[in-house]
């Protein structure tokens, strides 16, 4: 059942170099604007600078990923 359901979801995992780069640099410019006005005793910026930077790291891991499976 697992090795099913992983070799599912690898079959359908096809990232594309064009959707890393637009997700990397939407979240680079939300996470700009955020910090250009920095509140950190709202919890809602805390958590919106939180999610932008989780995001740009996985983008970032997920476009590494993508060129070096191309290679």
């Amino acid at each position: 059942m697992y090795g099913t359901v992983r070799e599912s979801l690898e079959d359908r995992y096809n990232p594309s170099i064009r959707s890393a780069m637009i997700i990397l640099m939407g979240s680079s410019f939300c996470l700009f604007l955020f910090l250009n006005s920095p509140d950190f005793t709202n919890p809602y910026y805390v958590f919106g600078v939180g999610v932008m930077g989780f995001t740009i790291v996985f983008a970032a891991l997920m476009l590494i990923s993508v060129l070096l499976k191309r290679r």
